[in-house]
């Protein structure tokens, strides 16, 4: 007896030879779903960490600003000796009977002078930290001579 052969579709796809077909699609969607989920978790790590490298850079630009300020007032001042002074994450003074946040920034200036032979050398180290870690250090100097106020920056 000759094998009878399906002359519609449906039978077509209901013999046993097709049954792979269906399978493989499955595997198929399979890796394709196990390599978009690897791909999603890849990215979501760089994108974290993206984002955790951009709030550290925040901060540094931040305090790297607050220091230039504080060596300004220094070079207009420079006999004023410590001191300290709290600003939020914008640069704003905070009342320094506050309590610190998170992103408070603690800008310290200490200086001492040196006399010389022609007037006085001052100098100024100033640190800028957020949660008790140093960001950011700057030394700047200022020479005053006797004659007055006038003198020489550096």
């Amino acid at each position: 007896m000759a094998e009878r052969r399906a002359n519609t579709l449906l039978a077509a796809r209901r013999s046993e030879d097709t049954a792979w077909h269906g399978t493989a699609f499955i595997v198929e969607a399979l890796l394709l779903l196990a390599f978009l989920a690897f791909s999603l978790a890849v990215f979501m790590q760089l994108f974290g960490s993206a984002h955790a490298r951009s709030v550290e850079e925040r901060q540094l630009t931040q305090a790297v600003l607050l220091a230039s300020n504080e060596a300004e007032r220094f070079a207009a001042d420079p006999q004023a000796g410590y001191g300290a002074a709290l600003y939020d994450a914008e640069g704003n003074a905070v009342a320094t009977g506050g309590s610190e946040q998170a992103d408070t920034f603690v800008v310290e200036r200490e200086t001492a002078s040196e006399q010389m032979p022609g007037g006085t050398l001052y100098r100024a180290s100033i640190i800028v930290s957020c949660e008790g870690e140093a960001i950011y250090e700057l030394e700047t100097a200022r020479y005053l001579s006797d004659g007055g106020r006038g003198g020489d920056g550096a």
